[in-house]
């Protein structure tokens, strides 16, 4: 019977077994990074940009004909109402949807969630609604200078989220007017 020289038999096991755990070990490091480093990873804060559909009224206000202080009233909307937004605004009032017709209210008069009174703002040029807070975004539509947008609250690099005629996007802030 011939003994064979070189590594004892247990380090000729053992080898493969140590190699194949290191292997191993890095895998499990690998697959467990893949889901530790997204957990802690900075989460970015909520920039809707669609057009807000309901506001609730914050005071009891009177429903006006045409967006102006001095138009005729249509009716008066109840403190705590729900109405649905048309999508329309003008300087300081929105359009909205009460008793089966559209009418006008103050935008002070309105709150989304938590947040008392909508913005709005006015076009100080020819300004495109963006798909994107980026200056390469799809154009989603333009809107003329002097034209009444909704300010939705959201602002991301220079970039405020903005309602026109219902279509929510981005719009530079330097072309808006407060």
């Amino acid at each position: 019977m011939s003994i064979r020289k070189g590594r004892p038999l247990a380090a000729r096991f053992l080898l493969p077994i140590r190699s194949l755990a290191r292997r191993g070990w890095r895998l499990l490091c690998a697959l467990a990074l893949t889901f530790v480093i997204p957990a802690f990873a900075p989460i970015a804060h909520d920039a809707s940009a669609k057009a807000p559909q309901l506001a609730t009224m914050v005071l009891a206000a009177e429903a006006l004909a045409t967006p102006d202080y001095g138009a005729t009233p249509v009716a008066v909307i109840p403190h705590g109402a729900e109405v649905e937004l048309t999508g329309e605004a003008a300087p300081g009032f929105l359009g909205v949807y009460y008793d089966g017709q559209a009418v006008w209210v103050p935008a002070q008069y309105l709150s989304l969630g938590d947040r008392p009174d909508i913005d709005t703002g006015v076009t100080v040029a020819d300004s495109p609604l963006l798909d994107a807070p980026m200056r390469d975004a799809s154009v989603l539509e333009f809107i003329l200078e002097g034209e009444a947008v909704i300010l939705t609250g959201a602002n991301v690099d220079g970039y405020d989220a903005a309602s026109y005629d219902g279509a929510g996007g981005w719009i530079d802030e330097r072309d808006l007017s407060r």
